[in-house]
């Protein structure tokens, strides 16, 4: 068990405090009020406590990408549940998760996070970032696959890392606007396998 210094106890307080405002900023009143006033004023810290703890908005908000996504991960035992299956049913096992983790912290939060403004849900700009991350571990999937003679090699791995990461989105946004109306886990199954299928190398 690793201790922890009151100033690091600390730190992690500010730092939910901040993460809760921004959940209650966008579950009641949506993207638009999501500005660093108004979680500083929820969570009763200075505009200086937000900015030494968060470069940008964005940064705070990619937490719930990245980090609350990875202890959901951790939670549910994720990596020990798929290292024995084929790349293509990792990753889409991978992305059930994201839609099961969305159905937990609930469309409320969501509907408002995927916003259009919303940049930490670009794969662009955060394929790099660890812990392991919504974008990370596909791309890990594809490049072995890839290394192994499994799927096309004519287009990089990002680029198919990238088609799967806007395959997901459109998913998750469709979930959200029809208020929660169909089971994300079969849905990514029903769009994801056929592309998956389709840079898969065939024995001719």
């Amino acid at each position: 068990m690793t201790l922890k210094t009151p100033k690091q106890v600390k730190t992690l307080e500010t730092k939910e405090k901040i993460y809760m405002a921004a959940d209650t900023i966008l579950k009641k009143k949506g993207f638009a009020y999501l500005t660093v006033n108004n979680i500083c004023n929820v969570a009763g810290v200075s505009n200086g406590t937000f900015f030494y703890h968060f470069k940008t908005k964005d940064d705070l908000l990619s937490y719930y990408i990245f980090d609350k996504f990875a202890e959901y991960r951790l939670k549910h035992d994720f990596d020990n549940s798929v290292k024995d299956l084929s790349f293509d049913r990792q990753i889409i096992a991978y992305y059930s998760a994201w839609g099961n983790y969305m159905n937990e912290i609930g469309i409320d939060f969501f509907s408002s996070f995927y916003n259009t403004k919303n940049y930490s849900l670009d794969v662009r700009r955060f394929n790099n970032r660890t812990p392991m991350t919504m974008w990370n571990f596909p791309g890990m999937c594809l490049e072995q696959a890839q290394k192994e003679g499994l799927i096309d090699d004519r287009l990089p791995v990002a680029h198919y890392a990238e088609v799967l990461a806007t395959i997901v989105k459109g998913v998750a946004f469709d979930w959200c606007l029809s208020g929660g109306a169909f089971d994300m886990h079969d849905r990514i199954e029903e769009v994801m396998h056929p592309y998956l299928n389709s840079i898969r190398k065939h024995n001719p």
